[in-house]
């Protein structure tokens, strides 16, 4: 929609317009709209729904345990609602919101109470709940970006830090699997939305780690270049070191194999994932060639797209006249009556007035007749029974010149 969206430590929500915002006109305000709704502290999570036909739906998460819904329809006058009525809160401060990368009407929140829900926006109640953490928050979770049912969250405890991939088809209690790497808690995650086979989070532990979700195991790290600038001893009981931890890391929408962390030290940083991807053993999805085209006899072209699931076969035809030519050629020499295509090609050169291709034709056709030779002596012009008289008188002459 071009919209900005901000949640505020108030609890308000306001809304601006970029294009304002850039332009040079002063004293121009940029606020669309100011939504207040959560109560008892600042906005926690906040996320535009991705479905074009949907964008105008912004999700909202507050402290106060409360999910909301605003929609931007008409931004002058936003609607805002509750995903269900019957179980307006949480019950804990909301880490976060994301909405279904397949279903527009599906939302997921996670809380500090360690729970996840899923709700319905349709039947305005709650789809499923997880629990995934005892004692501790869900830091974040992530919807699969091709896969509607696939969800993964993190865990932010010291004690536990890992992170659960959900299969919602199968259970909603007990999870797919479980990824452990981060020594501390982890505070963002992020599923690569070109290739659903990788994934990235950070942690306390100040490591970014990439994920490979067919083996189940870490692929590397992403080095924090800036871990080494600064001394220990420049700074009192190594605070340089806590503020270069990241605490958000996300995956480019736009760009593919690009990750972008953010750190505490106000630092935003992009990283290129194509070489620590590739150290999985095979290439991500997004160098892997999106289309293909080869060339055959006759000029059959065969290509594929990676859009389609079918295989196109086409014709490109650079001269008609040698392809008729061909078929013509073909169709008279597939019962093998050379003969005929002989004086095919002769009828062809006696029409178009050319004496000399009418011959080589002629001469052509006769070698594929049954008496070859005496035809071909008599199209030279020559007579075999009088060269044979010829011959006879020779011999018989030389025969009565020797005696």
């Amino acid at each position: 929609m071009g919209l900005i969206a901000g949640g505020m430590i108030d609890g308000s929500v306001n809304v601006w317009d970029p294009a304002t915002i850039k332009s040079t006109s002063p004293g121009k305000d940029p606020t669309v709209a100011t939504v207040k709704r959560h109560s008892g502290g600042a906005v926690s999570a906040l996320q535009f729904n991705p479905h074009p036909a949907s964008a105008n739906l912004l999700a909202s998460g507050g402290s106060d345990g409360e999910v909301l819904v605003t929609s931007l329809e008409s931004p002058k006058a936003p609607h805002v609602y509750v995903p269900a009525t019957d179980q307006p809160k949480q019950g804990a401060e909301i880490t976060q919101v994301a909405w279904n990368t397949q279903v527009s009407h599906i939302l997921a929140s996670s809380a500090g109470n360690g729970t996840a829900v899923v709700w319905d926006l349709r039947q305005k109640k709650p789809w499923c709940e997880l629990r995934c953490e005892a004692n501790a928050a869900v830091s974040d979770l992530q919807w699969n970006p091709t896969q509607g049912l696939h969800i993964v969250t993190s865990s932010s405890d010291d004690r536990n830090p890992v992170l659960k991939l959900w299969d919602l088809r199968a259970s909603t209690t007990m999870p797919l699997t479980t990824l452990e790497g981060h020594s501390q808690g982890i505070l963002s995650l992020s599923w690569c939305p070109h290739d659903d086979s990788l994934l990235v989070s950070c942690g306390k532990d100040n490591r970014t780690i990439l994920w490979d979700l067919f083996t189940l195991k870490s692929i590397g790290d992403i080095p924090n270049d800036e871990a080494g600038d600064t001394p220990a001893s420049a700074t009192y009981g190594g605070i340089s070191q806590s503020q270069q931890k990241r605490y958000d890391v996300q995956w480019s929408p736009i760009l593919r194999g690009v990750v972008s962390t953010c750190s505490f030290d106000r630092k935003v940083q992009a990283h290129s994932m194509i070489g620590l991807a590739t150290k999985c053993g095979r290439p991500p999805q997004w160098l892997k060639p999106s289309s293909a085209v080869t060339c055959g006899f006759g000029g059959t072209i065969v290509s594929l797209s990676a859009t389609s699931k079918s295989v196109s076969i086409t014709s490109c035809i650079e001269e008609p006249e040698l392809k008729a030519a061909s078929e013509k050629f073909e169709e008279l020499t597939a019962n093998g009556d050379y003969t005929g295509f002989c004086q095919s090609m002769a009828d062809t050169a006696k029409r178009a007035g050319d004496s000399y291709e009418n011959k080589v034709w002629g001469f052509m056709k006769i070698i594929f007749e049954e008496n070859a030779r005496a035809q071909l002596l008599t199209y030279l012009g020559f007579d075999s029974e009088k060269i044979s008289r010829a011959a006879t008188e020779f011999v018989d002459n030389s025969s009565s010149l020797s005696d």
